[in-house]
């Protein structure tokens, strides 16, 4: 990976304020040892499993919405940023606009990469923070210092700058989001003009329902589709770490070797029926999988969460009376009961 340009910018915003506040770099950051080890740092925990992929909304940029694609198209040409230091300063600026608005949002470190890596031009854009630690002196006296928090990535962006120039149908923006809360991550990805986080989560919550109603209608028992649906979202856990798409014909293809041919078309039918119309291929969530392998309720008083695959086990559900009949409790809840 060679960097070509690098420039940090910081804005102050408190939690539970609006005003936020950009202090711009003048410069460019330095590109030398300090600046290539944060880079690969930051690359590493950008690499790590669980990233949402997609593409701008509007690629040429508009008046209105997100003006990223917009200044992209303006400042960069020819594989180089004209003015890598005022594109970044317009960004921020752009930035701090939806950051006010959300009163939960602290302000951070403004980071921005600009690398090349096997001939093709990359863009990280990435919201470090500070963090206090313990420093020791030349004389040995210890004191607090800020250091940049590098356990983790807060949010975080990458564009494959000559995919999106050259018009790719892809989805040439991958998204990080760390623990960011989520009025964060949504103006996060306002603030990139891209909608894709809320697609994939739509998308596999929609995936989830139609496995249901997949082994609801054939009338599959209980067993099997559980341990169908544990398939299918094995399925799906390794396309989110592999960070490519789903095929619904995948899927198909396992109800196919499962149950019959006639089964996998009743899938597809399924799938592409009104209820669902579903895509040819998704992105997958991995926090929208849950609901195929737990069930779970809560109410005031009752929180119940538990494997699908216990239910005919050691959970027995009586549809008549709509009551459960758990046995084997957990040893920890069971030396609480035996206590009363």
């Amino acid at each position: 990976m060679s960097i070509t340009n690098l420039i940090v910018h910081e804005i102050q915003k408190h939690e539970g304020e609006r005003k936020a506040i950009l202090i711009a770099r003048p410069n460019e950051n330095p590109i030398d040892g300090q600046a290539e080890a944060l880079s690969e740092q930051v690359t590493n925990l950008f690499n790590r499993s669980g990233m949402t992929t997609g593409r701008f909304s509007n690629p040429e940029g508009s008046e209105e919405g997100s003006q990223l694609p917009a200044l992209l198209a303006k400042h960069f040409k020819d594989d180089a940023f004209e003015d890598f230091e005022g594109f970044s300063k317009n960004c921020a600026a752009e930035y701090l606009k939806y950051l006010e608005p959300v009163e939960e949002a602290q302000g951070g470190l403004l980071w921005f990469n600009h690398y090349e890596l096997h001939d093709t031009h990359f863009l990280y854009i990435v919201m470090l923070k500070r963090k206090q630690g313990i420093g020791l002196g030349a004389d040995l006296s210890l004191s607090q210092v800020e250091q940049i928090e590098m356990e983790k990535l807060h949010m975080a962006l990458r564009i494959n700058l000559n995919a999106w120039r050259a018009g790719d149908e892809g989805r040439y923006i991958a998204f990080r989001f760390g623990r960011a809360p989520k009025p964060e991550s949504e103006y996060f990805t306002q603030f990139i003009g891209c909608d894709e986080p809320k697609v994939a989560a739509k998308e596999t919550r929609k995936l989830v329902d139609l496995t249901s109603a997949f082994c609801q209608s054939e009338g599959i028992s209980s067993k099997q589709a559980n341990e169908f649906k544990k398939v299918v979202s094995e399925h799906c856990q390794s396309k989110a770490e592999e960070r490519e798409p789903l095929e619904i014909k995948q899927i198909a293809n396992e109800v196919e070797s499962r149950f019959s041919v006639e089964q996998a078309n009743k899938f597809l039918e399924i799938a592409e029926s009104d209820s669902f119309q579903m895509e040819k291929e998704i992105f997958v969530e991995k926090a929208a999988l849950k609901k195929l392998t737990r069930l779970s309720g809560s109410s005031r008083a009752l929180t119940l969460s538990f494997n699908s695959d216990l239910l005919g086990e050691s959970i027995v559900f009586n549809a008549d009376t709509g009551t459960l009949t758990i046995s084997d409790l957990p040893k920890s809840l069971l030396k609480q009961l035996q206590a009363l």
